[in-house]
This record gives C-alpha cells, sequence and structure tokens, in this order.
C-alpha cells in the first residue's frame, strides 16, 4: 500500500491528523503522545491511501491501514467511523476539476488544471501545475512555472526556475 493520508486514531474516538504531514512520529510530536510501551493500547496509527500509487486520484480505491504489530480490540468497533471521517478528509485534498489557486496543505492533484501552488505539497500531480512554489512529490502531469521542489519526476517541468 502506497502511504498519503496518515492519522492517529485515539482509543475515546478522536482522529488526530495534520494537512500538512504524513509521517505519524512528526503527528506524535504535533500533539505531545506519550509514546510509551504502557500506552500502546491508547492509540493506533492508521493510513487511508490506495494499494496502486496510479490510483491516488480515486477515493473508492483508498484502504485503511492499521500501522500497528497488531491491532487492540477497542479499535474495532470504530473501524467503520474511522473509514468514513478519513474518506470525507481525503476527499477535501484530492483535486479533480481545475483550481485557480491552492495554499497550504497535502493535495493530490487529479487530471486538471491548477494555476497556483503556494507553500502547499502536491503529493501527487497527474495534471498540470502551472506556477509552483511548494513541493509536488511524485509527477507524472506537468508543471509548467516551477520555483518550489519537484521529487520523482516522470512528468514535464517547463520552466524550472531552481536549476
Amino acid at each position: 500500500m502506497c502511504k498519503f493520508y496518515s492519522a492517529i486514531v485515539m482509543r475515546n474516538g478522536d482522529i488526530l491528523h495534520n494537512e500538512n504531514l504524513t509521517s505519524h512520529e512528526d503527528l506524535i510530536s504535533l500533539f505531545e503522545i506519550n509514546d510509551t510501551q504502557m500506552n500502546c493500547d491508547k492509540f493506533v496509527r492508521v493510513e487511508y491511501s490506495p494499494d496502486d500509487n496510479t490510483d491516488y486520484a480515486d477515493i473508492e480505491k483508498y484502504r485503511l491501514n492499521v500501522d500497528e504489530k497488531s491491532t487492540p480490540d477497542w479499535f474495532e468497533s470504530q473501524r467503520e467511523y474511522v473509514i468514513s471521517r478519513l474518506r470525507d478528509i481525503v476527499l477535501k485534498r484530492i483535486i479533480t476539476t481545475d483550481r485557480k489557486i491552492l495554499i497550504g496543505g497535502l493535495y493530490v492533484v487529479g487530471n486538471c488544471v491548477i494555476d497556483k501552488v503556494i507553500e502547499a505539497n502536491v503529493y501527487y500531480n497527474d495534471g498540470t501545475v502551472k506556477d509552483n512554489s511548494g513541493t509536488v512529490t511524485d509527477n507524472e502531469g506537468t508543471v509548467t512555472d516551477n520555483e518550489g521542489t519537484v521529487k520523482d519526476n516522470k512528468g514535464t517541468i517547463i520552466k524550472d526556475y531552481t536549476k
């Protein structure tokens, strides 16, 4: 499974996430969670992602993965709720229609045109980003004016001002 969206599920049902982070350890630090052996039954690390990295823009392909050695019994009663909430959260991060601007946060860009990306992380791009000052992690589309970072490029960068 490809890792796109990470969250921490607390035993009380709270889902801790941040639209800028993909690391469980960063989430644990951000929310100041005590991550000791004695507290391991108080929360669960989860990921909500597609099985294949070509399916990032298709929410129907997303699956919940518990990123722990074992799943605590209490989590099973919350599983469907967690899937529903993460689906809603991630769906807002998947952009499949043309947009003038994306600001901050973590996004998947489907087959569409984004005029400008400012301080955002485009985790996967299968569209066109015209003016990038953020980060594009997995590009299979087109980035027209890049002043940011493009990692794992299989697409096209037309003007790269970082070189």
